[in-house]
């Protein structure tokens, strides 16, 4: 009876460890990656081709924080003014003008998607990835950019 359930609980622990997904952490050169060959090739389909949205996009230092459990991957991004990241390297930038948020998950989520520049837009409209101004004037500008975002996506305009 004892060996009965001892590998009964064997077979368990071991189905368990061969059945259970590996889960890898994000590192920072992914994420890298990620900006330059998924958010870049594909920026005029991410930001809306309307100047007051392109506005806020371009022409910034983006402080991206990727959140994850014990340490947040933290990037220094700069925009040309279309919206391309022209600079992208680890770290916080020394005086950004701008701070994308998001987690793991949802990066890992795009990343792995068989569409990213609809997963990215998805993540965007509900908030899994959000962006904020960074002093008085560019949070104005962004909480403007919101408004008409939302009217805009509202009256099927974007």
């Amino acid at each position: 009876m004892v060996r009965i359930v001892w590998t009964s609980m064997l077979i368990i622990l071991l189905m368990s460890f061969f059945c259970a997904p590996v889960a890898s952490a994000l590192t920072d050169d992914e994420v890298i990656h990620f900006f330059l060959n998924v958010y870049n090739p594909h920026v005029d389909e991410i930001i809306p081709e309307i100047p007051l949205i392109e506005s806020v996009f371009g022409g910034q230092v983006i402080h991206i924080i990727i959140e994850k459990p014990g340490e947040n991957i933290e990037l220094s991004a700069v925009t040309g003014p279309d919206g391309y990241i022209t600079e992208l390297e680890s770290g916080e930038p020394e005086n950004p003008t701008l701070r994308l948020i998001s987690n793991e998950s949802v990066v890992q989520r795009i990343r792995n998607s068989d569409d990213p520049v609809a997963e990215t837009n998805e993540a965007l409209i509900n908030g899994d990835i959000s962006y904020e101004g960074v002093g008085i004037k560019q949070e104005i500008s962004v909480t403007i950019v919101k408004v008409v975002h939302f009217f805009a996506e509202l009256f099927n305009v974007i």
